[in-house]
């Protein structure tokens, strides 16, 4: 004679209970780890955005023949920047930076017509202990870089 099994249609109130409380847990453990993560790829966006900017500042100066000039406004959140004529003929571009930003250490980029820089510098973007920069030269070169968080 066979033992007749017992069907059941779902899960018991107890396992349903059990599997969200461990959800809630293992969420609540990787949270910080997305948020990191989120803030990384915020800063890493605006820094090759800048750099980008950049680049594309040094083919207008070549193609205008004309100085361009960043310019860095610091004063508010968000902090932005405007490309403009070195003449201050008029604003080209203006880009805001991530929100909440801890700190940007910047001075005016001035790019010559040949796409050089009038001087070696370099652009900090900080949020909290992620830092991002964009280091440029006179010879007209230009990187991106991180510091290990």
């Amino acid at each position: 004679m066979g033992h007749k099994l017992k069907q059941h249609d779902g899960f018991t109130l107890i396992e349903a209970v059990v599997t969200v409380v461990i959800m809630s847990l293992l969420m609540t453990l990787a949270m910080p780890a997305i948020k990191q993560s989120y803030t990384q790829f915020q800063m890493d966006t605006a820094i090759i955005q800048l750099h980008k900017d950049i680049r594309w500042a040094q083919k207008l100066a070549d193609r205008e023949q004309s100085k361009i000039s960043i310019v860095f406004l610091q004063g508010n959140q968000p902090y932005r920047y405007i490309i403009q004529y070195a003449s201050g003929e008029g604003y080209i571009k203006t880009v805001e930076l991530p929100d909440n930003l801890t700190g940007i250490q910047a001075t005016a980029i001035f790019i010559n017509p040949d796409k050089t820089f009038m001087k070696n510098g370099h652009v900090l973007i900080r949020k909290g202990e992620i830092r991002r920069y964009v280091y440029y030269y006179q010879t007209g070169r230009s990187r991106v870089t991180s510091i290990p968080d």
